[in-house]
């Protein structure tokens, strides 16, 4: 009669066939199976049974918009303000406060999505303060930079990891050496922490004032094997990209100098160390890619008495060396 009952209720002919299957499985399930039936049959019996279930009460999938914990906190950067110092502190603190118990892969990406942030607001300020010359007087005015106005400004800077540098007369905010790595160095792997102390060493010593070297081209040379071999460690690391950018920079500097610190000199003979410092480089790192480079480079230079040659600029063209003398290069 429980049987009958559903089927009064029914409320179309082709549900009505649908839940008669159905309810005939059950009922046959709960009267029991005859004696000679195999467990074939059974097993038959509640795949269709599972079937008709399936049909009868379909399942929707449900679509997640919640973001991941990294595009969260990549939206939560966009929308900072990075007019403001201080929005880098409240980046660091999001990223300490909801991101270090995730894996080290998130924490990693988090990392370089922070310090994505950090470059822009650098480049931001730095184009602003280029522009503001009020500004840039109060700088140059040693009363002017006693006023509440630029040591607040100053200050501003300096809680949030950065620092007013400057070169002749020329003033240019840029980060705290070590500040990238006090805040995320505990926080991410090996590969991202070996990255930041290379560059925490390479910011304290400085690099260029854009036209010319501020370390010696032996230095140069250091800096370029130390990021050879960091990305023979790392290759798949997600600061991968950013060490190449680094190897590459040093490399063609070491190969070609600066617009003030070339390798040639007007008349075309090399700076005088240079045939030393190649050679010693050579020796010691032979066995690397830019070791077995520089003695090429060597190589060809000794044979044309150490100066300008055709084949100097057909090793640059073959070897794709960038000439630094028109690059914009870092500060530090």
């Amino acid at each position: 009669m429980v049987i009958d009952d559903i089927w009064c209720h029914s409320e179309s002919a082709n549900k009505l066939a649908r839940k008669s299957k159905r309810l005939t499985i059950i009922k046959f399930l709960i009267t029991g199976i005859p004696s000679s039936a195999s467990l074939t049959y059974l097993m038959l019996s509640l795949t269709v049974l599972l079937l008709y279930s399936s049909l009868l009460f379909p399942t929707q999938p449900q679509e997640s918009n919640v973001p991941t914990p990294l595009t969260a906190y990549t939206r939560y950067l966009g929308a900072l303000d990075n007019d403001n110092f201080d929005s880098l502190f409240a980046g660091v603190q999001y990223f300490k406060t909801h991101l270090t118990r995730l894996s080290v892969a998130v924490r990693d990406s988090a990392c370089k999505e922070f310090m994505t942030f950090f470059f822009a607001t650098i480049s931001r300020h730095n184009d602003m303060i280029w522009e503001d010359y009020d500004l840039i007087s109060k700088f140059h005015d040693e009363e002017s930079r006693r006023s509440p106005e630029i040591k607040a400004y100053v200050n501003a800077l300096r809680r949030n990891g950065l620092d007013l540098y400057t070169f002749g007369r020329l003033y240019y905010i840029d980060q705290q050496p070590d500040y990238l790595y006090r805040h995320f160095a505990l926080h991410v792997s090996l590969a991202v922490r070996e990255y930041l102390g290379l560059r925490t060493d390479e910011l304290a010593a400085g690099f260029s004032d854009s036209d010319s070297l501020l370390i010696s081209f032996r230095e140069v040379g250091e800096r370029t094997i130390r990021w050879e071999r960091y990305l023979g460690r790392y290759k798949q690391s997600v600061v991968a990209d950013v060490a190449e950018y680094y190897y590459q920079l040093y490399l063609c500097t070491f190969l070609t100098g600066l617009k003030l610190s070339p390798v040639f000199d007007s008349e075309g003979a090399i700076r005088p160390e240079l045939s030393t410092v190649y050679h010693e480089f050579a020796s010691r790192y032979y066995d690397t890619h830019s070791g077995r480079l520089v003695r090429e480079f060597y190589i060809i230079l000794k044979e044309a008495d150490f100066r300008w040659s055709p084949q100097v600029r057909e090793f640059y063209v073959r070897r794709r060396i960038r000439n630094m003398h028109t690059a914009q290069v870092p500060y530090r």
